[in-house]
């Protein structure tokens, strides 16, 4: 199994249209308790923490390419 990202309500509603699965209040739960695989907000907030001013152009704001793709990369997960 791959680590893509998958919405936890369609995952649900398929389990819940699939007769042969019997969703359990214990199987919704630990659905729900599974932990974040990407947070948006996150790399968001840490590509805005690791901005900075461009020396040549002053108005322009910048990333380092390296720094941001780690960000993205990590799903602002720690």
């Amino acid at each position: 199994m791959s680590n893509d990202l998958i919405s936890r309500s369609a995952l649900m509603q398929s389990l819940r249209n699939n007769v042969l699965v019997d969703v359990t209040p214990n199987l919704e739960q630990a659905v729900e308790e599974q932990p974040v695989a990407y947070n948006l907000d996150k790399v968001v907030e840490q590509l805005e923490k690791a901005k900075y001013e461009d020396d040549l152009y002053p108005c322009n704001l910048a990333v380092e390419i390296e720094e941001a793709k780690s960000i993205v990369k990590s799903g602002g997960i720690e």
